[in-house]
């Protein structure tokens, strides 16, 4: 054998059979970019993954799967000790810490079945992140302590809104 050259042996094919097996590859490749279309459209009109006909019915068992209700309390909770924690440093870093882990573990349960109360439960799971980021950050007492202050409050406005959101949605 030849430097750069290979023998074609019993498990090689020819150069002769290659093209087959391509163009075979190109078939298979064909039906797949068919298909998938199709199983969206199929999917598509499956309706929506929440049970319920209504959206106030979706959002209902959404709140009920996601765990809702205690999401927003805890975040709530996060953001008061974080507030009280100003008196006792000690406890700050553990507690901005807390806010920001639950305010990610809150994000993991979106979307929900409407898109306005999505985007304010997004809103408000960012800016508390960012609220106990800044608060970690700025321990010592820079600036950063200080924007945190301002994002645990737009934070909790946020909350409210999409509460009174739910609320409106889910009540007949």
């Amino acid at each position: 054998m030849t430097a750069g050259r290979r023998r074609h042996g019993p498990a090689d094919p020819t150069p002769q059979q290659r093209p087959q097996r391509i163009r075979g590859r190109r078939r298979f490749g064909s039906a797949v970019t068919a298909t998938i279309p199709g199983l969206g459209l199929v999917l598509g009109a499956c309706g929506s993954t929440y049970s319920g006909t209504t959206l106030s019915q979706q959002v209902t068992s959404w709140a009920s799967t996601a765990g809702f209700s205690a999401s927003v309390s805890t975040l709530q909770g996060d953001i008061r000790r974080v507030d009280a924690d100003q008196d006792y440093p000690a406890a700050l870093p553990a507690d901005c810490n807390v806010l920001v882990i639950d305010a990610l573990s809150a994000n993991q349960n979106l979307p929900t079945p409407d898109q306005t109360l999505t985007k304010l439960l997004s809103s408000a799971y960012s800016v508390a992140g960012d609220a106990g980021h800044d608060c970690l950050s700025g321990i010592g007492g820079s600036a950063r302590l200080a924007r945190s202050a301002i994002e645990r409050t737009t934070a909790r406005r946020d909350l409210i809104r999409a509460l009174a959101r739910f609320d409106a949605v889910t009540t007949p």
